[in-house]
């Protein structure tokens, strides 16, 4: 069997997306064929895909695979004793499992006035191991004797003091409400993300598994959470040991991060979640996030006392580097095309470096995680295909390191096409976007004291063949970009 193809739906707000996916095993390549259906809300889903296929005959046993992104996140109020100390750290704890940070409460407020309308989580954090808080305890209790935990019954996630783990089991696990309890955050800075609740948060369990017709009772809608598919993206990207990848979901209304750094025999992940509308992103926005992302400072806190004195661990000031090895963004909103992708992921004095980048506006990409996700035979031979498909928009980001020196040549390109080569000479000042023909190669050197990523040697080259699909080159020698904070 030299192909082999698939279909995933993905259901969005108002849109129903069919997507077939054809893989070419001879050429490691892949092609999708996309089509959509509009919907009103409150519409039956499955009858949406079934339209599909009216009067086309299907395969009995066949598994439809589906993936659900919601309107909106799912919302969590976070409670601490200080505010830059264990309240900051259950703010990190939510984004980290991709939930909207709609409430966050100190010891210091009147918890008469909490409101958890529209709470889908509840996190709580503060105090150390090893010391009785008693303001913790009381925080506990307060939450506890709200009329509207019982009405609402969010999930409850504790990271707090593990000596205050059973006082809180015993005011806030109660009948209706999922109480759960991890590691201190304030202490042990433990952000990984739970599978299981990032696949929660996100599905229905009445979605899960169901039979689409009736009259054929073995053909199946297996539902993937998108969060799932979004982290699986970075996973299989991340493909040897110290690499890193950054993979993004943009949706009209909010957008996901997702960044994988690959160990000694483990892949360790931070999430984020952000919740605003797509068409009032900007790289600032994207600046925060990636201090938010990047950089967990360690600092020490009197937990015992109500007040906002922090004593750093390192008064150094820590400087954010963004160089991932992939960056993969997805697009669900018209909102978010290639140039503002690219416009929010490069971050004057942030982002610099060589960066393989793949950009998908159709949810190729993340459909094609249910290859991996569903127990298929998803392999290296079929990520590979993702960079020679002619559907996704892939190529580098080049922003060198270097002393700026306005007009001074940075980087010079050979371009050989169709047996025709151009010379092209970039200055520093210069922002330049360079399409480059399948079937052609790319030399690229750069200019003495220029180097392409922290990691490469004095004098630098690289070379790029294209085989069967476009490749976009971006080098930006702006002057912004280069004064490094």
């Amino acid at each position: 069997m030299n192909s082999e193809n698939f279909t995933v739906f993905l259901s969005m707000r108002n849109i129903v997306r069919k997507i077939v996916i054809d893989f070419d095993y001879y050429n490691e390549s892949i092609s999708a064929e996309t089509e959509e259906r509009s919907v009103e809300g409150g519409t039956d889903i499955r009858h949406e895909i079934e339209k599909f296929y009216e009067g086309k005959s299907l395969q009995s046993g066949k598994t439809i695979q589906r993936i659900i992104i919601p309107e909106r996140l799912m919302n969590a109020a976070v409670f601490g004793i200080s505010e830059e100390g264990s309240t900051r750290s259950a703010k990190r704890l939510a984004w980290s499992k991709l939930l909207n940070v709609k409430q966050a409460y100190s010891a210091a407020d009147t918890f008469s006035t909490v409101n958890l309308d529209d709470i889908d989580y509840i996190i709580i954090s503060g105090g150390y191991d090893n010391t009785v808080n008693n303001r913790l305890n009381s925080m506990i209790v307060s939450i506890g004797k709200s009329l509207q935990l019982l009405e609402i019954k969010p999930n409850i996630i504790f990271a707090g003091s593990r000596l205050s783990l059973e006082t809180a089991r015993k005011e806030l696990a109660k009948q209706g409400i999922r109480f759960s309890a991890q590691a201190n955050v304030l202490e042990a800075g433990n952000y990984a993300s739970d599978e299981d609740l990032l696949h929660q948060n996100t599905v229905p369990t009445m979605l899960q598994q169901m039979t689409l017709w009736e009259e054929i009772d073995d053909l199946k809608i297996n539902d993937i959470a998108y969060t799932e598919a979004l982290r699986k993206i970075s996973d299989i990207f991340c493909m040897k040991r110290s690499e890193t990848v950054l993979s993004l979901l943009f949706t009209d209304d909010y957008s996901l991060l997702s960044h994988a750094e690959r160990g000694a025999g483990t892949t360790f992940f931070k999430n984020y979640a952000v919740p605003q509308e797509a068409g009032t992103l900007t790289a600032e926005v994207f600046e925060s996030v990636f201090n938010d992302l990047l950089i967990e400072k360690r600092t020490v806190f009197d937990e015992n006392f109500q007040q906002k004195e922090v004593l750093a661990i390192d008064d150094t000031r820590e400087t954010v580097v963004f160089e991932p090895d992939r960056l993969i963004g997805v697009s669900l909103t018209d909102k978010i095309n290639f140039e503002t992708f690219i416009r929010l992921v490069s971050i004057p004095g942030v982002t610099r470096g060589t960066i393989y980048f793949l950009f998908d506006n159709q949810g190729i990409i993340l459909a094609g995680m249910t290859m991996f996700l569903s127990g298929r035979s998803g392999n290296n031979s079929f990520l590979r295909g993702f960079f020679n498909t002619k559907d996704i928009r892939n190529g580098w980001i080049f922003i060198p390191y270097g002393r700026f020196r306005k007009g001074a040549p940075a980087i010079f390109v050979e371009k050989l096409e169709n047996d025709r080569k151009e010379d092209i000479v970039l200055k520093w000042g210069e922002y330049r976007v360079i399409e480059i023909n399948p079937n052609s190669v790319v030399e690229i050197h750069t200019a003495r004291g220029v180097r392409m990523s922290r990691n490469d040697t004095e004098i630098s080259k690289k070379t790029i063949g294209t085989k069967e699909s476009r490749k976009t080159l971006i080098f930006d020698l702006r002057e912004e970009m280069h004064k490094w904070k």
